[in-house]
């Protein structure tokens, strides 16, 4: 069956290069639904199947309005009429993939658009912010991104680059010829360096017991993508073995996910085990990002461009009620699991030296039990225990035994919870 990719752009300055792609998606055999997203200027002599007067108007709004107003408002207009129409059309199954050329102004409309589409449709975006920091663009969606290495116009280069993307996202709408295998239970987890041999372990044990297994790695998409889809019903259990992002919003480190992190499973009332997974820690870039107040505490140099912060007992102290108060909103079988012996690689008596800002030996080490303690403390007096199970065993994170334990525990409530649905 034909497919049709919905193309987005801003018409009035990329004219040419759309009728290119067009003729070239259609040499690939796929149909073009063309919505025109331009926010100053409408051309009656410019083709599309969606003008921009209509996108303007799927939001109440008036095109020749929205064109005199300044850029940042006339963009979050024709970005919300996009989105309107895109879904509706989604719905009625009138595309099955979306692709859009862009500068600034086209990347940030047609990507708030491909944003809102499942995780497997493809969605390319040919961009000439592809070269640097695009999360802002891509979010936690499956979203490639090709650099034109020139702007946005048709010449020799980019004609190729053009046309690489166009036999991208034909190809990503070839028919999955695979044999489809009966679904298997779905159990997210999640990873961070430092905890990297327990999530390993742990995934190991899960596939052989024969559960699918989605490994969500903690710097700040990770576990907003985890988060949202247990929210759309595509996770049956949570193992969190990394919850370091929490540390980083709490704190103030770079890595966040957002203040909702650890509430999705809650919600949703599905099985989850949680552990303080590398919560000893805060995330920054190069030392000179860590913000003045913070300068004579105790570091670690992960990467070059990764530094490290040890959480204090003041911080531990906070982060065991915020852990409380969102577990304790849990709708379903919730536990959290404390590996006693430290809660990452460098949390240790055998973990590595700490040093100072500066880069010289730190006079205290990164081990630091008293604090860890904090946490465990104040969690536990905030805990409802009416609805949270708590455990605290005498083992590191990264201990084989650790991983076994909290698998034990996962797969029972995931058991417990199969038996009462059938008992229905």
């Amino acid at each position: 069956m034909m497919k049709t990719v919905l193309l987005i752009g801003t018409l009035d300055t990329k004219d040419s290069e759309y009728q290119y792609i067009r003729q070239m998606l259609s040499g690939e055999n796929i149909r073009i639904l063309l919505m025109d997203v331009s926010c100053k200027t409408f051309r009656s002599d410019l083709f599309s199947d969606i003008s921009c007067k209509e996108v303007a108007q799927a939001v109440g709004a008036e095109f020749n309005l929205v064109s005199q107003l300044e850029r940042v408002p006339a963009q979050k207009v024709m970005t919300e009429g996009a989105i309107k129409l895109a879904e509706d059309l989604f719905q009625q199954e009138k595309f099955q993939g979306i692709f859009a050329l862009g500068g600034s102004n086209g990347t940030a409309i047609a990507c708030a658009v491909m944003q809102r589409f499942p995780v497997g449709m493809p969605k390319l975006m040919v961009s000439t912010m592809a070269s640097g920091d695009v999360r802002g663009y891509v979010g936690w969606k499956d979203i490639v991104m090709f650099h034109p290495v020139g702007d946005i116009s048709l010449n020799r280069m980019t004609r190729k680059v053009f046309l690489n993307a166009v036999r991208a996202i034909a190809g990503m709408l070839k028919e999955d010829k695979d044999p489809e295998e009966a679904p298997k239970v779905q159990i997210a987890l999640t990873v961070f360096g430092v905890v990297q041999p327990c999530t390993e372990r742990a995934k190991s044990l899960l596939e052989k017991k024969g559960y699918e297994v989605l490994v969500f790695h903690t710097s700040g998409t990770g576990g907003m993508a985890m988060e949202e889809l247990v929210k759309q019903g595509m996770i049956d259990g949570v193992l969190d073995i990394s919850t370091t992002e929490i540390t980083d919003e709490v704190v103030g480190g770079v890595l966040t996910a957002g203040p909702h992190r650890l509430e999705a499973a809650g919600a949703r009332g599905i099985p989850q085990v949680i552990i303080p997974g590398a919560i000893d820690l805060v995330n920054f870039k190069t030392p000179d990002t860590v913000p003045e107040k913070w300068r004579n505490r105790i570091f670690y140099q992960h990467t070059p461009h990764i530094t490290l912060m040890r959480t204090n007992v003041e911080e531990n102290t906070l982060l065991g009620r915020v852990f409380a108060d969102k577990l304790n909103q849990a709708k379903g079988p919730s536990r959290v699991i404390i590996p006693l012996g430290g809660f990452s690689a460098y949390d240790s008596p055998k973990g590595p030296k700490a040093i100072r800002l500066d880069g010289s030996p730190s006079p205290l080490p990164w081990f630091w039990p008293e604090a860890d303690r904090a946490f465990c403390t104040v969690l536990k007096e905030n805990l409802d225990f009416s609805r949270v199970g708590y455990e605290e065993l005498p083992m590191h994170i990264n201990e084989s035994l650790f991983a076994e334990k909290a698998i034990e525990a996962l797969e029972g409530m995931l058991q417990k919870r199969s038996s009462n649905n059938e008992g229905h």
